[in-house]
């Protein structure tokens, strides 16, 4: 590119450009609670087409190159050649270190194992060079957990910047300490504002020490063991106000959440599982959860529960229309868990219900008399309903209004 096609537009908008081309679509990396993006897994091709289009922009001339460097490594995946990783991250460009520029790491087990006591030196030099870190990934891994050895135990690192932590426990890892605990890390981790957990704790890693986040607003449990949910339950978390449900946990675990936790929530909601479809919960959740303000669900994830009779504070319900395929004798059909959800929503005891808002493709469920007739029961009585805009909070403060 010549210095005149250049000078054509200013850099600011060059950057605007390339960052269009570069953005990864919206999901699970994001501090503030946004309802339902949690629920759709990344899609593998659509990462990988975006840091094939960075690593191009990068190499088609100087002043692109000066401009896109820091968004080819504000994510990064440790994978296979840590050694060429680590050197990237500690070079400079223009008198900048480039591992300041990393604002997410996806950090796999396998490069925190210990089978000597150098095992991890080079992870732990990645995580030196990435002082700006505002996102940490610790996956679930695909391969048996038995393949990392944990011999030796392995330093802590402070994350000062951290503001999202998704963690898959793992007690072999817990076991050796610093970056391969949760609670190692949650306590180096100040400002953490979202907490994704999952996996199975056994009574060994927990510990009576009390812990406190100051600064969590979203707690997301994925599949996690009764023990689990007790350890969180000790924790102190003043400012949490969104807890994300994965999945029903085993022996009514989350009635344990709500009694703790509940009556601080300002929303609540269910992922996209079958395994809500096996039970009502939404009873269960608003029988221990009468506070709350803001529900959300998958209508067709979610079994129909009855007509709620007690008084509750719900003032907003967002549903997602996700299809669900999933037929069984234990599950109730698409069409009569339709007329079951619109049952519940109009007819239970929601004196303060102001919005449902919609999200998904609604398609013909719009113009499905049940829906109609649905339409015009909940606008006489206040309640709008209305279709998701970009930037819709679930849990938006003038609903008090």
């Amino acid at each position: 590119m010549s210095s005149q096609d250049q000078r054509v537009l200013p850099p600011e908008l060059w950057l605007s450009i390339i960052r269009w081309a570069t953005y990864a679509p919206p999901g699970l990396d994001v501090p503030k609670f946004e309802p339902f993006l949690g629920s759709f897994d990344h899609e593998s091709k659509a990462e990988a087409d975006v840091k094939a289009v960075k690593c191009t922009v990068v190499q088609v001339c100087k002043l692109w190159r000066d401009l896109a460097l820091s968004i080819l490594y504000e994510d990064v995946k440790v994978g296979r050649g840590v050694q060429a990783l680590v050197e990237a991250l500690g070079s400079t460009y223009r008198g900048e270190q480039l591992g300041r520029c990393v604002r997410r790491l996806e950090l796999p087990y396998p490069h925190t194992g210990t089978a000597t006591n150098t095992s991890s030196d080079l992870t732990l030099r990645i995580l030196q060079y990435c002082p700006e870190l505002e996102t940490l990934v610790r996956p679930f891994m695909s391969a048996s957990p038995d393949s990392v050895r944990y011999e030796f135990p392995i330093r802590s690192h402070s994350f000062l910047n951290l503001k999202r932590l998704e963690w898959w426990h793992y007690n072999d890892a817990t076991r050796s300490g610093g970056i391969n605990s949760l609670l190692d890390v949650l306590r180096r981790s100040p400002n953490l504002q979202y907490l994704v957990v999952g996996g199975e704790m056994l009574a060994s890693a927990q510990t009576g020490n009390v812990l406190e986040l100051p600064a969590l607003k979203t707690l997301r449990l994925r599949r996690i063991n009764p023990l689990f949910v007790h350890q969180i339950c000790q924790w102190r978390l003043p400012s949490l106000v969104h807890i994300v449900v994965d999945f029903p946990l085993e022996q009514n675990a989350l009635e344990t959440i709500w009694q703790v936790f509940g009556a601080r929530l300002c929303t609540v909601e269910f992922a996209r599982h079958v395994g809500f479809l096996l039970s009502d919960q939404i009873t269960r959740f608003l029988r221990g959860c009468p506070q709350v303000k803001t529900f959300n669900y998958f209508l067709n994830f979610t079994s129909p529960p009855p007509i709620f009779g007690q008084q509750c504070a719900l003032q907003c319900i967002s549903l997602h229309a996700f299809p669900c395929g999933m037929v069984t004798d234990m599950i109730t059909a698409a069409q009569d868990r339709l007329r079951l959800h619109l049952a519940f929503l109009s007819r239970s005891s929601f004196p303060a219900l102001r919005r449902i808002v919609l999200y998904g493709d609604w398609g013909n469920m719009l113009l499905d008399p049940r829906f109609v007739e649905f339409t015009h029961t909940m606008t006489s009585r206040g309640c709008s309903i209305q279709h998701a805009t970009a930037g819709m909070h679930s849990c938006d403060q003038s609903l008090d209004t």
